[in-house]
C-alpha cells in the first residue's frame, strides 16, 4: 500500500519544499528570546481544491487546500506552522492527519492556508 501511495503522490504530484522554524529557549537573565533555528525539507504531494461544500469559514476558510504528501524517511513529518511553498507560493500548514494502515502511516493529509 505504501508504495501504491508514493507512486501515485509522485505521478501526479509536485515537489513541495517545507521549512520550520523552532523558536530560541528564554533567557530569564535577560527577560529576551534567543535567537531561533530553520529546518527545511522537501517531499513530493499533491495539493487540492477543498469542495464549496467543504468550506466553513470556521474551520476551512475560503482559500485553503490539502495536500496529500508522501511519507518520506529523509523528510521530518508535518507539522502545525510549517510553511510550504507550492508553486512559489507559502502557505501554513494548519491541519495534519495521517493515514495509518497496518501499523504504516501511507500518506499525511495537511490543510494549508495562504
Amino acid at each position: 500500500m505504501l508504495a501504491t501511495a508514493q507512486r501515485l503522490i509522485r505521478a501526479y504530484g509536485q515537489s513541495i519544499s517545507f521549512a520550520r522554524v523552532v523558536e530560541g529557549a528564554f533567557v530569564p537573565t535577560t527577560g529576551a528570546v534567543g535567537a531561533g533555528t530553520t529546518s527545511s525539507y522537501t517531499a513530493y504531494g499533491a495539493p487540492m481544491s477543498y469542495r464549496s461544500t467543504e468550506i466553513d469559514n470556521e474551520t476551512i476558510m475560503q482559500n485553503d487546500m490539502f495536500v496529500w504528501t508522501e511519507v518520506n524517511a529523509a523528510a521530518s513529518v508535518p507539522d502545525i506552522g510549517d510553511v510550504a511553498t507550492i508553486s512559489t507560493v507559502a502557505y501554513r500548514v494548519v491541519n495534519v492527519e495521517k493515514f495509518v494502515a497496518q501499523g504504516s502511516t501511507l500518506v499525511y493529509k495537511l490543510q494549508v492556508r495562504l
